[in-house]
């Protein structure tokens, strides 16, 4: 319980940031001004941006013009509380002192970056959800922060690699050039990187194909950008499972919607809500449903 509430506090710090990125990618504002009202565009004290705490002590008003804020606020926060929160304990739960051993910086460095994709996941949704586009400003520095970290990533495995060796009597003669067990090894730690970007260019041609067969009525370049990001993110494996799972719920919702009339045949609907939720679903439980999709087909 305490890895869940050190993680949701997180979270509702990271959801009030999300709010503002996507607000502010969209207006072509800086991100890094001061937050105001936008009723009133006053702007606001530290107190009053303290997340769920705030808009539940002046009951969902502003402070100084007393205009509804919307509850999007809340529900953005609490939702990337609880997406942290879990993240917090599925990676980081268990005792503290693993925590500080190389295996331990590892984990940490991969919460630190699913937390960002899981960030950046959610102000993808609401831009594209409420306006239909995603911002650049919001894709390529995702696909620059995804790169940055596979590469560190793998740079740091290499030398936890080195590093444990060298320290070994035996390791010692593990080492070039007594042995290639040191590159094939390297080799192997590299597999995310490579996957990674396999992933995204693989997902980038899809996408590229299929906005050129739709001449762009069925996908844009904003979800192409997001579907390289997924694949640096993600990797093969998760990534087409975030693909099949985005195509299923797009064509289950837009059936929905053709049969309640509320879209008519040939109209668009976002798209990258459902991306986003497919890579969350792969995110979470991705080796989890390979696994049981393998044993239930062998």
């Amino acid at each position: 319980m305490v890895f869940l509430g050190i993680g949701f506090i997180l979270g509702i710090i990271l959801g009030s940031l999300v709010l503002c990125i996507a607000s502010r990618a969209l207006t072509g504002e800086s991100f890094w001004g001061r937050s105001y009202c936008e009723k009133c565009k006053h702007k606001l004290a530290w107190y009053d941006l303290l997340p769920v705490l705030s808009y539940t002590l002046l009951k969902g008003k502003c402070r100084y013009c007393k205009k509804k804020i919307s509850i999007e606020y809340l529900i953005v926060e609490i939702c990337m509380g609880l997406l942290v929160g879990f993240l917090f304990y599925q990676i980081l739960n268990g005792p503290l002192n693993i925590l500080i051993t190389p295996n331990g910086s590892l984990r940490i460095l991969e919460f630190l970056f699913k937390a960002l994709v899981i960030s950046i996941l959610a102000a993808v949704f609401i831009t594209d959800y409420k306006t239909g586009l995603i911002p650049d400003r919001i894709s390529f520095p995702a696909i620059k922060i995804a790169l940055v970290y596979l590469l560190t990533l793998t740079a740091y495995k290499i030398f936890l690699i080195y590093y444990s060796l060298q320290n070994s009597m035996i390791g010692k003669y593990l080492l070039p050039p007594h042995s290639d067990y040191f590159f094939r090894h390297s080799l192997i730690a590299t597999e995310v990187l490579t996957s990674g970007i396999a992933a995204a260019l693989l997902v980038g041609l899809f996408f590229a194909i299929l906005i050129f067969v739709t001449r762009g009525r069925g996908m844009g370049g904003g979800d192409l950008k997001l579907g390289v990001f997924m694949g640096l993110a993600l990797g093969v494996q998760n990534v087409i499972l975030a693909l099949m799972l985005a195509f299923f719920m797009g064509s289950i919702v837009g059936l929905g919607l053709l049969l309640t009339r509320r879209k008519k045949f040939g109209q668009t609907i976002p798209f990258g809500p459902f991306l986003t939720i497919g890579s969350l679903i792969a995110l979470f439980w991705g080796e989890e449903i390979i696994r049981w999709y393998m044993r239930f087909n062998t």
